[in-house]
Formats: structure tokens, sequence, C-alpha cells
């Protein structure tokens, strides 16, 4: 990354490169006068590193910017270091004339010098250099200060990547067990990254119960971000006592109402990773854990209010119960994007029930007018799927879903039909209220799902609609014309079940739709079914009939509805992408050979006793509460 003062706007002067100008370049870097005046010498240093981002071959200057080194300008140390990282790799003999320069600049006096060299020597990446690198870490992670400590651990993983066998053959993982007691905290937050990385192939850092009780006593020393990282640590961690829990959950308990939504999110997944074994608990968990939720989810931009619904959602989909009270809260404001609309509608189908539903149905009818079609399809989705899921408000929904279809509008009476027919596969007595209507309902409808939905409604019950055969009987002549897979498949299955029912007057129909089932080819699986339904009735009607139009009541959750191990493994990645997606972090994570195991060739990591002198070390240290927080600048 450029430094600050070396932004484009900055560096216009020197975008235009002249033939000769690297020459001048080498040679004002060689003039004593530019060398005595730090501004002047900064100036072409700039023009050096400009040239270089634009891609030009500025390489032969390298010895003379490793001269450059000699100053105590920390801005020209930086650029030059910049400079020696850059061409590491393409020039490697030039690069060990830097190795000298490097060493030196780490036992410099300033420790923002020993700090960018210590960075630097650790990013050049070359065969020759590795033998140098565990004694300059060692001795950056003993330093006094804090900056060039933290900056030390976080070279750790640069050894890791570059060179795994030098890591293994050093003490340093043991090392950062140890630092994980020292005084600053951005330090101990470097070394659990840090270790985590290391020991990634085996889950991450070992952890026991000095360790995370003392994360936890520092809690308050660390940044925002710093407390995402010791709590994604203490998520892994399993107490062996129930008091235990309680008392860690205790130390959390002022996390749940911090005004970053990253730490809420990661001490909830505690919460609930804790009382997993404890459905009491559990419970209250989920009461507790909502009033940090819907705050967070009410205020800021709407990318974090995005993120917090995908939660809740899933904390609703195994404890609707919890957010019931409070469904006013996931009403949609008229400046919600459409993701935010869509995911409050999800929401307020998994929490209704018979003492809100009407309040929220009366709600989300207004909703279909919404300019978005993606939000006016949800929302009659969403008053079908309440009409599922609560049998008290099921005449409600009828005539809500029967408005929408006098609205002129295509989608909506679409997803009404669809609605219609999902109500009816759970509760089919609701059919009288839609038989008179269903032949009107085919000359408005071009959309292939809902053409699906009115075919099913015909086969199931065509018996009571008395002009059934003759609504599919366009559809039989125009069967060639249809472009739709999934309107063929069902318009067979509606001619057989219907000629079951109605044979006197499908048995022609039936004939005209097989024959041209079977002899276009255009579609496989439709000539499959067409065949298959042929044979069945050459072979016996009565066994036919028994096969096709076998059906039972749904007496429980549709099977799409339903939990599934998915959500389970989902949960257990919670307040993470996999929440978000909605699929498992597999899915969607690539597992490849790793940048390390392409650069190494080794799967070979460091490993630690966590159990040994160094843990014990580290248990005395949060025994005695590990100090105060030390100070120290800059980043790494």
């Amino acid at each position: 990354e450029l430094p600050s003062d070396l932004q484009p706007e900055q560096m216009s002067v020197v975008i235009e490169h002249k033939k000769g100008e690297v020459n001048e370049l080498k040679t004002s870097l060689r003039n004593p006068t530019i060398d005595r005046d730090p501004d002047k010498k900064r100036e072409v240093i700039k023009r050096v590193i400009a040239y270089m981002t634009l891609g030009i071959d500025v390489s032969k200057l390298f010895s003379e910017m490793i001269m450059a080194t000699s100053t105590k300008d920390h801005v020209i140390k930086k650029m030059v270091y910049l400079y020696i990282c850059n061409y590491a790799s393409t020039n490697p003999d030039l690069a060990l004339l830097a190795i000298n320069t490097l060493q030196k600049d780490c036992r410099d006096e300033d420790p923002m010098t020993r700090g960018l060299a210590l960075r630097s020597f650790t990013s050049l990446r070359l065969p020759n250099v590795v033998e140098y690198l565990p004694s300059v870490i060692r001795t950056g992670l003993q330093d006094q200060s804090p900056y060039v400590r933290k900056t030390a651990v976080m070279s750790c993983v640069k050894l890791h990547v570059f060179a795994p066998e030098a890591l293994k053959d050093s003490d340093i993982v043991n090392t950062l067990y140890t630092m994980l007691r020292d005084r600053d905290p951005q330090v101990v937050a470097n070394c659990v990254c840090a270790l985590n990385e290391i020991l990634a192939i085996d889950g991450g850092m070992a952890i026991n119960k000095p360790i995370i009780h003392h994360l936890l006593n520092r809690m308050r020393e660390f940044n925002e971000w710093s407390q995402c990282i010791v709590l994604e640590l203490v998520a892994r961690y399993k107490p062996t006592e129930q008091q235990e829990t309680f008392d860690i959950m205790n130390l959390l308990e002022e996390r749940l109402k911090h005004a970053n939504s990253a730490v809420v999110l990661s001490a909830t997944k505690i919460f609930l990773n804790l009382t997993q074994d404890m459905p009491a608990v559990h419970s209250q968990v989920y009461a507790r854990l909502k009033p940090p939720m819907l705050t967070l989810m009410a205020g800021g931009i709407f990318e974090q209010t995005f993120v917090c619904l995908k939660h809740i959602a899933l904390l609703t989909s195994r404890a609707p119960e919890v957010f019931t009270d409070d469904f006013k809260h996931f009403f949609c404001r008229y400046n919600d994007p459409a993701c935010v609309k869509l995911l409050k509608l999800d929401i307020l189908t998994q929490i209704s029930n018979s003492s809100n539903v009407g309040e929220t149905i009366e709600e989300i009818a207004e909703y279909v007018t919404d300019p978005d079609t993606s939000v006016a399809r949800g929302a009659v989705a969403a008053i079908g799927k309440m009409g599922v899921r609560v049998p008290s408000c099921g005449g409600i929904v009828v005539e809500q879903l029967m408005k929408f279809l006098e609205v002129d509008i295509d989608y909506v009476s679409a997803e009404a039909i669809i609605s219609m027919k999902n109500l009816l596969r759970k509760y089919p007595d609701r059919i009288e209220r839609f038989i008179h209507g269903v032949g009107a309902f085919f000359k408005n409808i071009d959309e292939p799902e809902a053409k699906v939905a009115l075919l099913w409604m015909i086969a199931e019950y065509g018996h009571v609609i008395p002009e059934s055969p003759y609504l599919v009987e366009p559809l039989i002549d125009s069967f060639a014309e249809e472009q739709s897979q999934a309107v063929r498949l069902e318009l067979l299955s509606t001619g057989v079940k219907l000629f079951f029912r109605r044979p006197g007057e499908m048995q022609l129909m039936l004939g005209r739709l097989l024959d041209a089932a079977i002899a276009d080819a255009s579609f496989t699986d439709v000539h499959d079914r067409a065949m298959m339904y042929y044979r069945l009735l050459q072979h016996d009607v009565g066994q036919a009939d028994r096969v096709v139009s076998k059906a039972g009541p749904v007496t429980g959750a549709f099977v799409e509805e339903a939990p599934s191990e998915l959500q389970d493994r989902i949960f257990e990645e919670f307040n993470s992408l996999s929440v978000v997606y909605g699929e498992p972090a597999e899915r969607f994570i690539v597992h490849g050979k790793s940048a390390r195991e392409l650069d190494a060739g080794t799967d070979t990591v460091a490993e630690a006793d966590v159990n040994g002198p160094n843990a014990n070390a580290m248990a005395e240290g949060a025994h005695s509460g590990g100090g105060g927080a030390g100070g120290g600048s800059g980043g790494d």
C-alpha cells in the first residue's frame, strides 16, 4: 500500500514519463546537495515510487535506493522499503544487498524504524533470507515497544506462509502462547490471529480454561475488532461445569449492549453455543437476545439492517414465539430496499400466530402495489403462507387472495393463484370459494407457474368443478405450442387424473394429449412421462387409477418448509457469511491448496503444547490479572 502522501492527486506531476528520466533520477539520488535536503530527497523518491507504480522498470536504482535508507525520515524509509519489497522477487541478487541494511534498522533506537524494518524484512520472501528471519522475529517479539511486538507477531504468520519448516524448527509458536499475557491488548489480539492462522490445519489455536478466562477478564481493554477476534475464540470453548457457563455469560453481558454490531453478534453466538445443551436456559437466552437484535435492526445503514435481519430470520426459524409480540418492528418502511423488505416478509410469516395475523395481513396487503415486482409478489406469497401456518385465519386469507385476483396486475394475480394452490394442499375444504372463478382465472393467466397451479387444482378437484374438462381442452389442442416443460408435465398429470374422474368427457382428449406428447421429443421428460401413463393405462386402468390418484391429506409442515439438517448446519456457523448466503461454508468456500501450500509445497504446521510450561505460565498470568495495557502507536 502506498503511503498516505503518495496518493494519485499528489503524484500528478510525475505521471508524464520522459525518455532518460530514470537516469536523471539516478543522478539526483547521488547528488550530495539533494541528499542533504530531506524535502528534495523525499520528492525524488516519490517520483521513483510513482514510476514503479506505473509499471516502469526502475530496478537499476536499487543501489541508490538502499543508500537512501540511511535517514531518520520515516516517510523516506517507508517508500524505500516498499521499493525493496517490490523488486525483491524479480531481482533476488540485488535484494541481498538490502539484508544488512534491514538487519541494522531492526536494531535501530527508534521503535517505528524497527517495526518498519521488521515488516519489510519478513516481506522479502527470498530463500536466502529465511535463515535470518527466526532470530529477527524472536528479537522483535521481545522488544520493549508494543508496535514492534505486534508487528513481529504478524511476521510469524508471514514466516509460516513462506517457510513453515523454519517456523516448526523454532520455538516461536510457544512464545506466541506466552505472549497471550502481554500487557498490550493489540499484541494479544494479534497473537490470537497468528496462532489461529498457523494452527489452522489443527482447527485453530488450542484453548483451555486459563486462556479463555484471562482473555475475558481483559475484554474491556480490547478495541471492538479485537473483541470480535477474542469472542470468536471463546465461541469454540466448551465449559466443563454449568457454573462456568453462567460465569462466562455474566462476563459477556455487557457485550450485548455494544454499539458495534459485529461484537453483539459475536456475543450472541457464544450465548447460543453455551446453552445448546440446556433447553430451559436456551429459551431464556433467546428472550435476552431480542432487545439488542431489534436495536441493531432499527439503527444504522441498511446493509447492517440486512445482516441483522438475516440472523433474526435464522433465530425465528428455531424459536418464532420469541419475536411474536414485536411483530410491528418488522413492518416495512417506505425507504427500505427490496432485499430488506423481502426479509421482513419472511420473518413476519415465521412469527405469525392467531393473535397478530389479522393486523399483519392488513399491513402486508398494502405492499402488493409496491413498484418492485419482487416485493409485491413476496407480499402475496407471505399472506398465503400465513394461511397455511395459522389455520384460524384461513377465511381472511382466502378473501384477501380473491381480492388480489381482481387487481389488474398480472404478477399479483399469478402469485395469488400459486398461494391458493398451497393453501388447498393443506386445507382441501377451502375449494368451495374458488370453484366458480377457475374458468375466469384461465383466461387471464399466462405465467407458467400459475398455469401449473391452476392445472393442479383442476386435477385434484375436477369432480366438483363442472366445466373442468373443457377448461383444459384448449391447452390440450395447443400442446405443441406450449413452451414450458413444467406446464406440459402438469397438463399430462391433470389429463390422466381428470380421466379417472370424468372418463366420458376426457377419453378422446386424453388420447389426443398422449399422442401429442409421445410424438413430440423436444422435452425428454414429457415424452417419458407420457409413455409411462400410456403403459399404465394399457396394463390396467384400475391399477393406474390407484397409482396416479393416490393422495392423502397434509398433516404437518410441507417438506420445503420443515426444519432441515441444512438449517442446523447454518446455525452452527452463526455470525458468518453462511447466514447471509443461507448455505454452509463448504458450499461457497473452495477447499483447494492454500497459498502457503503452493508456496512451500508442504502441509506441515508448527505444533504447541498448551498444557506444557507456557500454558502454565499463561494460567499464572491470567490469575495475576495480566498487567495493564501498554502504549504504542502505528499499526501493521
